[in-house]
């Protein structure tokens, strides 16, 4: 038997090694800021003391210009006498190469090295301890020849601070980034652990569970976790509405199969079956024929990607044309079906055949289930990003407690059972509605009932809006 090899398995979880694997990187790069720091901070200290030196030479050279000879000799001793600790030197030699000033005992012979060791110079006291080497620097003054230098010392100890103050601190960035990191890393664990459980537990038939995420989304995980539970939501109503449309379909199927079969029995018993008989079965057959048609179309609507034959259309036109056909089946019913004009065109992007079946069926669902002297007003008006398409009766209205419900394929309300139907009407607005991204509101006209459309004037591919009620 071939025994296939086992990947190495980590102790850490990958969140904490990523961030240890950063925080090792950044360490890394802040070695090579603080280092490159470093050195900058020890050439411009260098080029300071240079400068300084430069600056000391101009000094001198306008004291002679303006006092000669003598005034030189007494500023450069003078110089040479306040250095403190021998932290500045200095030489002034005539034409000859004969010192005639300052604090270095032998002569600086020409070139000047860029540094001598405090070893090899005799000055007139004893050099500082922490002195290691002098930077040299000459200039000429009229007949005169300067020197100059500066013990490293001072630059040393500014070096040795900003050493000790940037190690000091490269350890505290690296400490902090490594507990940081790693508990950054333990918190995206627990979460990445949370939704993890959550997809196990669903995926043994706990459709329930849900991963806890904050509201507003703050973060990636944040904005995963709200799609993760929007799925698994939507998971939920499918398997539901699945579970309720099978519950109707034997529900409210069965009876009219069942009176179907009583009819061909008897017709099958008798000699002779009469036109009555067959023309009665014929319409029960093709009422549940057109059950099983409505049936299928919502299927269609919500698994068929109907959005590609998506295109410009003008919802007022639509709005028209429906009013037209329904205002003679109105008056046959004794109610007055009117349209209040959009105040300008309703341009959208949308199915206009699926468009034009969504206000029909509210139109006809309002028709039908209000007695005679209601009045039905249809209108539309834009609004910011979105089409409002109200479809308005001063009717019975409808209780509070179906509003939830009346969207359902095959529910009918008590009061209604009496009239002709099969329940899919509204249940077909719903399917068309979700699949142009539209929210629907249901609410008291006081009386009667507004259904409200939100229709958004570009299509958003397959937005499930939820339902809304307004009481």
């Amino acid at each position: 038997m071939v025994r296939t090899p086992r990947e190495p398995v980590s102790d850490l979880p990958t969140s904490v090694r990523l961030s240890l694997q950063f925080s090792f990187l950044y360490a890394v790069l802040s070695v090579l800021v603080f280092a490159m720091a470093y050195w900058f901070t020890q050439y411009e200290v260098r080029d300071w003391v240079l400068d300084q030196m430069r600056g000391d030479a101009q000094t001198l050279r306008a004291i002679h210009d303006r006092g000669g000879a003598g005034k030189l000799i007494d500023k450069v001793d003078a110089l040479a006498e306040v250095s403190f600790e021998n932290a500045r030197i200095y030489q002034l030699q005539d034409g000859n190469g004969v010192i005639v000033s300052g604090n270095i005992l032998q002569p600086i012979g020409a070139p000047l090295p860029a540094t001598i060791p405090a070893a090899e110079i005799r000055l007139t006291t004893p050099v500082h301890d922490e002195v290691e080497r002098y930077w040299m620097q000459e200039a000429t003054i009229g007949p005169f020849r300067l020197v100059q230098g500066t013990g490293d010392h001072i630059v040393a100890e500014i070096l040795e601070a900003l050493g000790a103050a940037l190690v000091l601190g490269y350890l505290l960035v690296v400490l902090l980034g490594l507990i940081v990191g790693v508990l950054v890393g333990r918190i995206t664990e627990r979460r990445i652990t949370a939704i993890l459980t959550t997809l196990s537990r669903v995926s043994e038939g706990q459709l329930s569970a849900r991963v806890p995420a904050s509201a507003p989304a703050g973060d990636d995980l944040s904005r995963v976790s709200a799609r993760i539970n929007a799925m698994l939501d939507q998971i939920t109503r499918l398997l539901e509405s699945q579970h309720q449309i099978s519950n109707d379909i034997a529900h409210d199927m069965r009876t009219p199969l069942q009176r179907l079969r009583q009819r061909l029995e008897r017709m099958s018993d008798a000699e002779v079956a009469t036109p009555e008989d067959l023309r009665a079965s014929l319409r029960q057959t093709q009422d549940i024929i057109t059950t099983f048609n409505a049936l299928l179309r919502i299927a269609q609507l919500e698994g068929d990607d109907r959005q590609a034959r998506f295109e410009p259309t003008d919802l007022a036109p639509i709005l028209a044309d429906v009013v037209e056909l329904f205002e003679p089946v109105a008056e046959d019913q004794g109610s007055t079906l009117r349209m209040a004009p959009p105040p300008e065109p309703l341009p959208m992007t949308g199915d206009r055949g699926l468009l034009t079946q969504l206000v029909s069926n509210l139109v006809e669902n309002a028709i039908r289930h209000c007695p005679p002297g209601t009045t039905i007003e249809v209108s539309a008006k834009p609004t910011g990003p979105d089409i409002i398409l109200r479809v308005a009766d001063d009717g019975p209205g409808i209780e509070a407690a179906n509003r939830e419900r009346i969207f359902r394929r095959f529910f009918r309300a008590e009061h209604s059972r009496h009239q002709p139907g099969d329940g899919l009407g509204l249940a077909l607005v719903r399917a068309i509605a979700d699949l142009h991204g539209a929210a629907i509101s249901v609410s008291d006209n006081r009386p009667g009932a507004i259904f409200e459309v939100r229709l958004p004037r570009s299509g958003r591919a397959n937005e499930r809006v939820p339902l809304q009620h307004l009481n």
